[in-house]
């Protein structure tokens, strides 16, 4: 089903319609950072082990006791920053492709790139390789996927529904290459890859994390460097070129730029689903901005991810859930909520 595009949405108006939005996009971003630092210190403190806030302090501070310092620093505060760093570059990548395909549903998840980029990484990482090549595998196989959809839908000219199509049944040929490695694989690897593959972020790999986290510093900036391009596509190929972008150059930039942010929170964290689909939408809504707002995007993705870790961890304590399930249960029921506001407005029209 294709979904209007929320870049399509009219917001046009004066400098002053458009100061206001800007406004309320920058208090809307300040929020969302201050909710992401909110629920991070909050998250320090939930689990089976209760640590107060006080206590998480002094452990940030190295002047805990030794369980707390533990608890805190060893295994819940690289499980916060994995979810922030993920969640940020599913968030910003969703918006990307979105508006690259012109529709709603064109996320990396939906049309198969977080599953050939995990394939790249999970091969990498059976073979024994060090992080940076299987951050370099993931980023491979997910272009690997990339080629495959744009080769399948036509080539030079595609169809953006059709392109999504084929994009979930190549998505569906790599989920299955990954079940049957996780399956032939050793006992141990196999353990490690069915918990990565589920987005179980309470055994995030520390050298995935960093390495990451590194790439994520150089990543995001080159995606809000695209909020111009964005633009001017979205007003169709001849106002592009009359405002200097050629489309052809700038849909590849946006498309590498994207791809390269879904390969690396699948590095981090897995293919974890829904977090690019939903974070745009949101942010849209929050922003009240005429296209997808990539930096409310990378925030509310941070934002949505953490929480839904924080669901995870706590919903059936002391067991916890992976952290993919929750944002399938969050981001489908919020995308079936919308669906309906969308078909109801649409039957009052």
């Amino acid at each position: 089903m294709t979904v209007p595009m929320a870049a399509q949405v009219p917001a046009q108006g004066g400098s002053s319609a458009n100061r206001r939005i800007t406004r309320r996009s920058l208090a809307v971003d300040l929020g969302l950072v201050v909710a992401c630092v909110g629920l991070g210190l909050l998250a320090l403190t939930l689990g089976t082990m209760r640590v107060s806030l006080t206590d998480a302090a002094r452990a940030l501070a190295g002047e805990a006791t030794g369980p707390v310092q533990l608890v805190v620093l060893e295994w819940r505060l690289p499980r916060i920053l994995a979810a922030l760093c993920a969640g940020a570059a599913l968030g910003m990548a969703g918006a990307l492709f979105q508006t690259l395909l012109r529709n709603s549903l064109g996320s990396p998840d939906v049309i198969g790139f977080d599953a050939g980029a995990f394939s790249g990484a999970i091969l990498a990482m059976l073979a024994g390789a060090a992080a940076s090549i299987v951050a370099l595998a993931s980023f491979a196989g997910g272009l690997l996927a990339g080629l495959l959809v744009y080769a399948a839908a036509g080539g030079g000219h595609v169809e953006r529904n059709r392109l999504i199509l084929i994009g979930i049944a190549v998505g569906a040929g790599f989920t299955a290459l990954n079940d049957w490695l996780i399956f032939t694989a050793p006992l141990d690897s196999a353990l490690i890859a069915a918990s990565w593959k589920q987005g179980a972020l309470a055994g995030v790999d520390r050298g995935r994390l960093a390495i990451g986290a590194a790439i994520l510093l150089v990543l995001l900036p080159l995606g809000l460097a695209c909020r111009r391009t964005m633009d001017a596509l979205v007003l169709g190929d001849d106002k592009a070129m009359s405002l200097g972008e050629l489309p052809g150059a700038a849909r590849l930039r946006l498309g590498l730029v994207g791809l390269s942010l879904t390969a690396t929170a699948t590095l981090i964290a897995g293919p974890v689903g829904f977090v690019a689909l939903i974070a745009p939408h949101a942010a849209h809504r929050l922003a009240g901005t005429a296209g997808l707002p990539l930096s409310t995007s990378a925030l509310f993705g941070a934002l949505f991810l953490l929480g839904s870790d924080c669901v995870a961890r706590t919903l059936f304590a002391p067991r916890s859930l992976p952290v993919g399930a929750v944002t399938a249960c969050l981001g489908g029921l919020y995308f079936v909520l919308l669906l309906r506001s969308r078909l109801r407005r649409g039957a009052e029209s």
